[in-house]
C-alpha cells in the first residue's frame, strides 16, 4: 500500500501530485506494521456496493445515495472509500457547482477528502441515524434507554457513516438482520480511522472474509464516532435486549469474532 501510494505521487509529468504528499508522509510514519510490507492477495478482500441507498434513489432522496468500497486484510477493515455523487444536490435545481464528493481513509492514515470531521454535541440527547423502516421490537426500547433522538431516518448505510463522521449524529443503530458486509466495511474502516468503530448489536466485532456464508451482518449493526461512547452504547443495548429474547446470541453467524466484545 505504501509503495502504491508513493508511486502514484510520482506519476504526474509536472512533478509529484501535491494532494498526495501529506498522505504519503503520514502513511510512511503511521501505517500499522502488518500493512507496511507486501501483502499476499489471499489476505485481502474488497467489498463494493455500487449503489447504496437504492430505495432512496428511487424515491428521489439523491443526497443519501453513495458508492462504497471497503478493503479488509486478514478479516478486518483497513481502508474505505465513500463516494457521494449527489452531494450538493438540491431538489429545487440549485445544485452546488461542485456536485459530489469522495471521502476516504484507513488505518494509520486518518480520514481525508471533502469532509470536515467534527464531534457530535456532548450534551443530551444522543443523536442517531436509523433505518426508514425499523421493523424490530428491540429498536424503540434501546432508543428510549439511550435517551436518543433520530436525526436521520434513511435506509442508506453510507449516508449514515458520513453523517456520523461530520458530527451530525453520535451513532447508528440497526438492530435487525438487514445489512451486509459491503454496507459496513468501508464505513467501519473510516470510523476506526477517526477513533470510533462498528460492532454487532451486543458489541462484538465482525470479520470481513471471503466466506460467502459470512456476508450478512446477522447480529445487527451499531456504528459510532467515539470509541468510549460506543462501549457505553453497546453495553446499554446489551442490557435492554437481554430481556427481549435470545437475539443475537441465538444466531449462528460465522463472521462474528468470538470473545470480541468491546
Amino acid at each position: 500500500l505504501k509503495a502504491d501510494v508513493e508511486s502514484s505521487s510520482r506519476c504526474s509529468q509536472n512533478g509529484p501530485i501535491s494532494v498526495l504528499d501529506p498522505v504519503v508522509e503520514t502513511a510512511t510514519r503511521n501505517l500499522p506494521t502488518e500493512l507496511m510490507g507486501p501483502i499476499d492477495v489471499d489476505r485481502i478482500v474488497v467489498f463494493i456496493d455500487p449503489l447504496d441507498g437504492t430505495n432512496e434513489y428511487v424515491a428521489g432522496e439523491l443526497e443519501a445515495v453513495t458508492v462504497l468500497l471497503g478493503v479488509s486484510v486478514d478479516g478486518r477493515p483497513v481502508a474505505g472509500v465513500i463516494h457521494q455523487p449527489f452531494f450538493g444536490y438540491s431538489k429545487d435545481g440549485q445544485d452546488s457547482d461542485d456536485l459530489g464528493r469522495t471521502v476516504w481513509g484507513g488505518a494509520g492514515i486518518g480520514v481525508h477528502g471533502n469532509i470536515q470531521l467534527r464531534e457530535a454535541p456532548s450534551s443530551p440527547p444522543m443523536l442517531l441515524c436509523s433505518q426508514r423502516n425499523l421493523r424490530d421490537e428491540r429498536q424503540q426500547p434501546c432508543v428510549k434507554a439511550l435517551g436518543a433522538e433520530a436525526v436521520c431516518r434513511i435506509s442508506a448505510s453510507g449516508y449514515h457513516w458520513l453523517r456520523i463522521l461530520q458530527g451530525d449524529a453520535h451513532c447508528t443503530l440497526m438492530l435487525r438482520r438487514a445489512s451486509k458486509k459491503w454496507d459496513s466495511c468501508a464505513g467501519e474502516a473510516l470510523l476506526l480511522a477517526a477513533g470510533g468503530g462498528l460492532t454487532d448489536t451486543v458489541g462484538r466485532l465482525y470479520s470481513y472474509t471471503a466466506d460467502p456464508a459470512a456476508v450478512q451482518n446477522s447480529g445487527g449493526m451499531i456504528g459510532f464516532r467515539d470509541f468510549a461512547r460506543g462501549q457505553r452504547i453497546t453495553c446499554m443495548v446489551r442490557d435492554v435486549v437481554a430481556a427481549l429474547g435470545e437475539f443475537p446470541y441465538d444466531v449462528r453467524d460465522p463472521s462474528v469474532i468470538p470473545s470480541s466484545e468491546i
